[in-house]
């Protein structure tokens, strides 16, 4: 699959599009959509404050603001969990992808799924809920020493901070190209209003208006796949078919089973494995979704979290493929050009909310605009929420006070990452802001889960051991996913490695790093008594 790379939660995105910098004033806005695409719109943010504040009201201490009362029903909690990680781009890109590739790509995220859900279900989840912490970075301290909980603060923190003000940019220049609506417009009512929720409900307020941006999602797909079945008369066979003739006509490839060649971009197998250590890491060491479980009474209630998160992001990506199933046919099928040209422009993937707001009846291409804001705004709030509480955490603040402190950090963060996504806007293209992306992100990921897993596993490992295999995860991270660049700094041709061996090759230098210093003598200093996986008790070796 050429072009591929990856979103932040971990599935593939291309890395060709173009997220074009031209702005529309408010004029321009109107004309493109229709004042009931507007109002719905409009209704929508309207909604999202409206609710923060009627949430507001259930607080009455610190575990309510932060952990929603240990209370959260475990649906909400799994529908929370799939809308964490799953970003407007994602949103964008699995249906965009079907016109590049056919539903192939799909198969290597299937391929993932019963393994990831084994380990997370049998491994990750009740070693967690085992202890009643707020931040899972609790756990390293514990573990291994205040160093060490610091250095997993400071990467989560770095993770976050980076995904979000790429991907609000990325979301924001898609969603101003295609609404017609001004760049800063956008970054601004997306930063603000998520900010302004999160800030008064707290994780309760991020839970529920994440289910209903699940719903918004949702219920904009499936309309899409009704509309063009019924508008044409054809299911899936057909769509089946035209998929195949438009590949063929185009000279697109599917992917690949495997290749040796690590340059290749992606195969099915690749995309499996990089796909199964990215859930395990974020099980294990995000405080984004670890927090959500943490947010149920028990291991039972976030075990069935997880399956709900776990099925309905089976759900959803199936959707969003059919959707794409559906625009190939609805077009090229019938010989319809694309509207704006998008196909010849080899630009998919704003086929469909292009679509949505051409084709659909007034009122509902509104609704798909409001689904990819609420695939960005669930991003949005999931972060400064969690970089809120960490941070929070980590300081020395009275009972009661930390819920004052989290407010005030939740409005900072949110202001950063909105003025930090504008401004980021003004750097130059041929930076690669956008193929930067999973490189990025999964420079950090593998290592800062192969911290957890050397807690949980190796306690030959102490904390010197420990720091010492999370830094060189983090140079082989950069080495695999910069090669190119790096080779360029020291005048050679390196090839560009794909994205798909960052998490692995990470991971890996991690815990065997971390075991050989351990073996060597960088032991644990202190008792590891209930802070294995294996037992819970255990002393250093």
């Amino acid at each position: 699959m050429p072009g591929l790379g990856s979103d932040i939660d971990g599935s593939p995105m291309p890395l060709s599009v173009e997220f074009p910098r031209e702005q529309c004033d408010i004029a321009d806005m109107l004309a493109t959509l229709t004042w009931q695409d507007n109002t719905v719109v409009i209704l929508y943010l309207t909604g999202m404050i409206a609710l923060g504040f009627w949430l507001s009201r259930r607080q009455s201490s610190d575990v309510d603001y932060f952990l929603a009362g240990r209370s959260m029903p475990w649906f909400a909690v799994g529908i929370s969990v799939i809308a964490s990680i799953l970003s407007s781009l994602t949103y964008l890109s699995e249906p965009g992808e079907v016109w590049k590739s056919g539903v192939t790509h799909l198969f290597g995220k299937m391929l993932a799924i019963p393994l990831e859900m084994l380990i997370v279900w049998f491994l990750c989840i009740p070693f967690l809920m085992r202890f009643r912490i707020t931040s899972v970075y609790e756990y390293l301290g514990r573990r291994f020493g205040r160093e060490t909980r610091r250095l997993g603060v400071v990467l989560f923190i770095l993770l976050v901070m980076l995904w979000m003000g790429f991907v609000v940019l990325a979301s924001a220049r898609v969603l101003a190209q295609i609404s017609g609506w001004p760049l800063l417009m956008v970054i601004v009512s997306v930063g603000i209003v998520a900010t302004l929720y999160t800030m008064l409900g707290g994780l309760r307020a991020v839970i529920w208006t994440d289910v209903v941006q699940v719903a918004l999602l949702i219920g904009g797909g499936l309309f899409t796949i009704i509309y063009v079945a019924v508008t044409t008369g054809t299911w899936l066979p057909d769509w089946f078919a035209a998929s195949a003739r438009q590949l063929s006509a185009t000279n697109h490839e599917t992917l690949p089973i495997f290749s040796v060649d690590p340059t290749v971009r992606a195969t099915v197998l690749t995309v499996a494995l990089h796909m199964c250590i990215w859930h395990v890491c974020t099980h294990l060491s995000n405080q984004m979704t670890v927090q959500r479980y943490f947010s149920t009474t028990d291991a039972v209630k976030a075990r069935r979290s997880f399956v709900t998160a776990s099925l309905f992001g089976v759900g959803i990506n199936l959707m969003l493929v059919t959707v794409g199933l559906s625009l190939v046919y609805f077009y090229a099928g019938q010989g319809i050009a694309v509207d704006d040209n998008l196909a010849a422009s080899d630009n998919h993937d704003q086929i469909f909310p292009v679509f949505a707001i051409n084709r659909l009846p007034p009122g509902v291409g509104g609704a798909i605009l409001a689904a990819l804001l609420a695939a960005a705004m669930s991003s949005i709030d999931s972060g400064i929420n969690s970089i809120a509480t960490v941070i929070t955490q980590e300081m020395k603040r009275a009972e009661g006070e930390k819920v004052r402190q989290a407010k005030i950090m939740t409005c900072v963060t949110g202001a950063f990452i909105t003025v930090a996504a504008y401004l980021l806007n003004f750097m130059p293209d041929d930076w690669g802001i956008v193929a930067a992306l999973p490189r990025t992100f999964n420079a950090i990921t593998g290592p800062l889960g192969g911290l957890f897993l050397i807690g949980m596993f190796l306690p030959v490992a102490g904390q010197r051991a420990a720091i010492a295999g999370t830094i060189c995860g983090l140079i082989v991270s950069i080495g695999v996913g910069y090669s190119s660049q790096l080779g360029t700094l020291f005048g050679q041709a390196w090839p560009t490695l794909s994205f798909t061996w960052v998490m692995p090759c990470s991971l890996a230098t991690t815990i065997a790093v971390a075991w050989v210093l351990g073996r060597a003598g960088w032991r644990p200093t202190h008792s590891l008594d209930g802070l294995l996986w294996k037992t819970d008790h255990g002393e250093p070796e």
